[in-house]
């Protein structure tokens, strides 16, 4: 995997005080990228981070519907995420709110991923996440989110890979 490493690197920006932005190609048509993000069973395959189980609780994958899976550690800790999808429109765009459970409970951020058709059959992953406040978007830049991420796209890299054949 690390030859997909270099090749498929995802650039983090902030290009605002309340924003991340994330940019990767994928080896596949939108379609597929796309429905890796919208199947629960495919999800479980390579959301998370590298050692981490994956369970999906509530996948309702529908405008208004209602998403919770949790990430359980080696060391049997779960970390539990929820949201609502807020817009879909296959294959093209995805947005839904995000939060995660913890004391005090933060404000839901929206995230908006648009999945674009680049040359040879391949995928522009843009994601945009927009947050209540800088401060907000300073803790989830210092929580591994960015190795996180990473650690999840390789895998969806290879995943993809498998798919297509």
């Amino acid at each position: 995997m690390s030859e997909l490493n270099e090749l498929h690197k995802t650039v983090v920006t902030t290009p605002g005080n309340t924003e991340i932005r994330t940019e990767r190609i994928f080896d596949a048509p939108p379609e597929l990228v796309f429905d890796c993000f919208s199947d629960p069973e495919t999800l479980t395959e390579w959301l998370g981070p590298d050692g981490y189980e994956m369970k999906v609780e509530k996948y309702d994958f529908q405008p208004g519907g209602e998403w919770k899976y949790l990430h359980i550690a080696p060391d049997g800790s779960e970390y539990v995420f929820f949201g609502k999808f807020l817009e879909i429109d296959r294959p093209v765009h995805l947005s839904q709110t995000f939060n995660f459970v913890m004391e005090p409970q933060p404000p839901d951020s929206i995230d908006r991923a648009d999945f674009i058709k680049v040359e040879g059959g391949r995928t522009r992953l843009v994601t945009v996440t927009t947050f209540d406040s800088r401060e907000d978007r300073d803790g989830m830049l210092q929580s591994g989110m960015e190795q996180g991420m990473n650690e999840s796209y390789n895998k969806l890299d290879g995943l993809l890979a498998k798919l297509q054949k």
